[in-house]
């Protein structure tokens, strides 16, 4: 068995330390944690992606040790705790409701496109078996091998929240035009979904040997234990307005969090109308977001999370060359102080981001992280 979590155990130990004092606004400068151990395979170099990643887990995990042990031999100082992840693309619960995945070489499963066509259709769904529906058969085939080879905390898979699965299963135009035509079935969807989402993750801890309210990695940033046992992705919150996602999302987000003791949620872009909904959904903890170098939108969410003591992981791709020092300036003199805040770099060499796009790049994924590493800690105590 690879016992990277023994060998690492001290640091591990310092770093849920330091991000236990940030949920607890008691850290003095912001916690970095640089994401280079992505267990997704978008911005990665094709060459450095197995074949067979998607199709045998001994390829995954060696993927994935081999980038943990890259990070500890070099970036000794940052808050980065490792773990395992039974990645297999954003829709492993949509598949369990029917919905096909689509999985080309060398790239992340995805989900097709929904074949429902009419509102009553919605009735016909049934529960899926945690476990055995869909792409799930998949997933816990990755978590028993990851778990019988290594002492590192295997993790549940990708999380999409409520509301991206119920788009996932019928479709975004039919689910916006039914909220207005067929209220009564968006909420069945609503609450179909949701309780399936907490039945698989549920099967998934129990699984992994993991408790239910705790080794919680929204996208590979630990929460400290005591702050929660989960996480979602949110990310179609950016399209809805404050009125509709009061009513027919937050309710559902907060059951599942609540279901695991609270936790956090993610989303990309920018999704200020829906502030107050973030500050009243009763079980978060923190909110990772992928600003996409919008500095105001991210100021805009982290002063009132802040003021609520809800942590803020301030998250992206790392951007270009030529932005990346500005960026750091712009986003540390952005966020109003280092209490109850992360920074979260996230290395991928095929990719930079520059002023809200993604960009083709390769760079060597190493020079990045350092760089950025020391940017960030310059910034801080200029």
């Amino acid at each position: 068995m690879d016992m990277i979590a023994d060998k690492w155990s001290e640091r591990s130990r310092r770093s849920e330390t330091a991000l236990k004092k940030v949920y607890e606004f008691a850290n003095t400068e912001p916690e970095i944690v640089i994401v280079d151990c992505n267990y997704w395979t978008f911005g990665d170099l094709p060459e450095e992606i197995p074949d067979d990643h998607y199709t045998n887990p001994a390829a995954a995990f060696e993927y994935q040790t081999a980038k943990i042990e890259r990070h500890f031999d070099q970036i000794p100082d940052d808050a980065y705790i490792p773990f395992l992840h039974p990645w297999y693309g954003t829709g492993v619960l949509a598949s369990a409701f029917g919905i096909d995945l689509v999985c080309n070489p060398k790239a992340d499963p995805a989900v097709n496109l929904s074949t429902i066509e009419k509102p009553e259709e919605i009735d016909e769904l049934q529960m899926p078996v945690p476990g055995e529906s869909g792409a799930m058969k998949i997933v816990t085939d990755y978590l028993d091998y990851f778990k019988a080879h290594s002492d590192v905390p295997v993790v549940i898979t990708d999380c999409q929240g409520p509301l991206t699965t119920a788009f996932q299963v019928v479709g975004y135009d039919k689910f916006c035009y039914w909220m207005q035509d067929d209220p009564r079935r968006i909420h069945k969807l609503m609450e179909m979904v949701t309780e399936a989402l907490i039945q698989w993750v549920r099967f998934q801890k129990e699984r992994a040997d993991q408790p239910l309210d705790g080794c919680c990695y929204p996208l590979s940033i630990k929460v400290p234990q005591g702050y929660g046992g989960v996480w979602m992705s949110d990310d179609d919150s950016v399209i809805m307005g404050g009125e509709l996602y009061g009513e027919f999302v937050r309710p559902y987000n907060e059951r599942f969090l609540k279901a695991f003791g609270g936790g956090c949620i993610h989303y990309c872009g920018n999704s200020t109308q829906n502030i107050e909904n973030y500050l009243r959904t009763e079980g978060v903890t923190a909110i990772n977001n992928f600003n996409l170098d919008n500095i105001e939108a991210a100021a805009a969410i982290r002063r009132p999370l802040q003021e609520k003591g809800i942590v803020y992981m301030a998250c992206d791709f790392v951007p270009s060359d030529d932005r990346l020092d500005d960026y750091y300036a712009e986003l540390v003199k952005a966020m109003n102080g280092p209490e109850g805040l992360i920074i979260c770099p996230y290395v991928a060499p095929a990719i930079e981001l520059n002023k809200g796009q993604y960009a083709g790049a390769s760079r060597d994924r190493m020079a990045v992280a350092k760089r950025v590493f020391g940017r960030i800690k310059q910034v801080c105590y200029e």
